[in-house]
């Protein structure tokens, strides 16, 4: 049994274990702008996920310091990339929360799987 295999099998039964715990965000991926400059999102698809509400300080893609309000951890690949299309998280994306709360995606990370090209788990860092 290789690393990889050993490390997919531990996500698949973390995702497995912790399902019950696990809330529905609603994800929806952005398309563009329309002609007026608002943003476009593809349909909303719901997805299960972790959700840990803790402040948190990152930096963000354009290098500045700012806290986090939650972190989302995605354990079930599958349903990531059906929900993307194969894409991944983008970093104009946008979660929706059960209470209908949201915020910019700050940051987002996973290690990826070299056999597939995709992160064996995604974590997203919400602002």
């Amino acid at each position: 049994m290789s690393l990889l295999t050993a490390l997919r099998a531990g996500v698949a039964v973390a995702n497995t274990v912790t399902r019950p715990l696990q809330a529905i965000v609603t994800y929806e991926r952005e398309l563009g702008a329309d002609a007026y400059g608002q943003r476009t999102f593809a349909a909303p698809v719901g997805l299960h996920a972790i959700i840990d509400f803790k402040a948190a300080m990152v930096r963000t893609k354009e290098g500045i310091l700012t806290a986090t309000r939650s972190t989302v951890t995605l354990l079930d690949i599958n349903e990531v990339i059906a929900a993307t299309g194969g894409m991944g998280i983008g970093n104009n994306d946008r979660f929706t929360f059960p209470d209908g709360d949201t915020g910019p995606l700050l940051d987002i990370s996973g290690f990826v799987d070299a056999g597939t090209g995709h992160p064996i788990a995604t974590t997203v860092m919400i602002g």
